[in-house]
């Protein structure tokens, strides 16, 4: 059954990449909101010690994708931001209870980085002026969740703590590509360009978590 539904999972990213080419929005919009439950239906029938944490994460990152599908408008778009910032905290807080050890010289080091990366990253998306500090502070939560994940993935070595990692760097290029290319003159194939990433992400962690 686990496979079966990985399988409606890509299905369903392939089927909401084919409709974004092709402009077809309703449809696109349908495998949108499709996508989490999906995964959430996975995660059931996959884990062996359930953990609530997860299936909230999932939840709100499902409220942020409906959210955005109004993101040209403001108030859906922050509103979309602040679903996906709780998800994050909630995957956070999920891979801090999973997570054995602590490294504590990579944990210097990564915070490190990710307080350059973070001070970096308002020039590199240059958003609005009154935008400039949700962005400082999704940066901070989403780096957060990839530092948690590395945690995890140097106390335990296994392929699902190697997809746990590995999908919250792509987070983190999704989002930063979504918020680049937000504030500014749109491509032609936004929704295509932006939610591929973010579906490979959503899998790659969820499976992560089911399997660990």
């Amino acid at each position: 059954m686990s496979a079966i539904l990985l399988c409606v999972y890509a299905l369903t990213g392939i089927f909401h990449e084919v409709t974004a080419i092709l402009f077809k929005e309703e449809y696109r919009k349908i495998a949108k909101i499709s996508l989490m439950p999906v995964l959430i239906v996975y995660y059931f029938f996959t884990v062996s010690d359930l953990l609530v944490l997860v299936i909230i994460a999932i939840l709100f990152s499902w409220a942020g994708d409906i959210l955005l599908i109004r993101k040209e408008e403001p108030k859906f778009f922050r509103l979309g931001l602040v679903a996906f910032l709780l998800s994050h905290i909630f995957y956070i807080v999920a891979l801090i209870v999973i997570s054995p050890v602590l490294n504590a010289p990579v944990l210097y080091i990564s915070i490190g980085v990710a307080i350059i990366l973070n001070i970096l990253l308002p020039f590199i998306i240059k958003p609005p002026k009154e935008m400039r500090i949700p962005v400082i502070i999704y940066g901070t939560i989403i780096l957060a969740m990839s530092i948690c994940a590395l945690q995890y993935l140097l106390s335990n070595i296994t392929i699902s703590s190697i997809m746990l990692f590995t999908g919250s760097i792509v987070f983190v290029f999704s989002d930063s590509l979504m918020s680049y290319l937000a504030f500014r003159e749109k491509p032609k194939y936004f929704n295509a360009i932006t939610m591929l990433p973010y579906i490979i992400a959503q899998g790659m962690i969820v499976f992560g978590f089911a399997t660990a």
